[in-house]
């Protein structure tokens, strides 16, 4: 009886109605997944190609299109445009508000996450820990330090995504290298293993 209650509900759905309502629950099962993941400590954020770092407050910076941050746009962006179509909104009419919410609470997302990295930020300390320890690479790190890249590397019993640099040539995703050095910017300063006596 309720399976179909919601087939009749889902079939007196205009097309519209059923893209926004599937978008909606979809994204909202993948935004709670993902935030259960990273308060879990499996933390599997991560840049996409087309990634842009925003500087907020001009010292660290952070993926402004993450997986979390697009989940969170999405999510916004569904969820508004479903309930301004229940009140009689086309198309049209709600797409702005849809876009400016989902902008919005990726907006939030990249703040809250940023705060919340700052608040368990490890100091220099620990960072020193990782010296001569072995990583792999996530995100290719560019040649002569002319960028950064990001290594996966075991901290306290924890995995832990970090900022690296290498003086020689590029480092591609996937390779495995060796912490030689912490710098001031407690980014890690990194050489390929096999250039390098084990």
């Amino acid at each position: 009886m309720i399976t179909l209650s919601i087939n009749d509900w889902w079939l007196a759905l205009n097309g519209t109605e059923q893209i926004f309502w599937a978008m909606a629950l979809l994204f909202s099962v993948v935004f709670v997944l993902v935030f259960i993941v990273s308060l879990l400590g499996f933390d599997s954020d991560s840049d996409i190609d087309l990634d842009v770092d925003t500087d907020i407050d001009g010292n660290i910076d952070f993926p402004v299109f993450s997986v979390k941050s697009i989940t969170a746009f999405f999510t916004f962006f569904s969820w508004t445009g479903v309930l301004l179509l229940g009140e009689g909104k086309s198309l049209w009419q709600l797409l702005p508000y849809s876009i400016i919410s989902g902008l919005v609470a990726m907006f939030l997302v990249v703040v809250l996450v940023k705060q919340f990295n700052k608040m368990t930020e490890m100091g220099n300390a620990d960072l020193l820990d990782l010296i001569f320890e072995k990583g792999d690479v996530y995100l290719s790190i560019p040649p002569a330090k002319q960028g950064k890249g990001k290594i996966h590397i075991t901290l306290n019993k924890s995995l832990r995504e970090l900022n690296a640099v290498t003086e020689g040539p590029t480092i591609q995703s996937g390779e495995k290298v060796r912490i030689i050095e912490v710098l001031n910017d407690n980014s890690l300063l990194v050489e390929k293993i096999d250039t390098i006596n084990s």
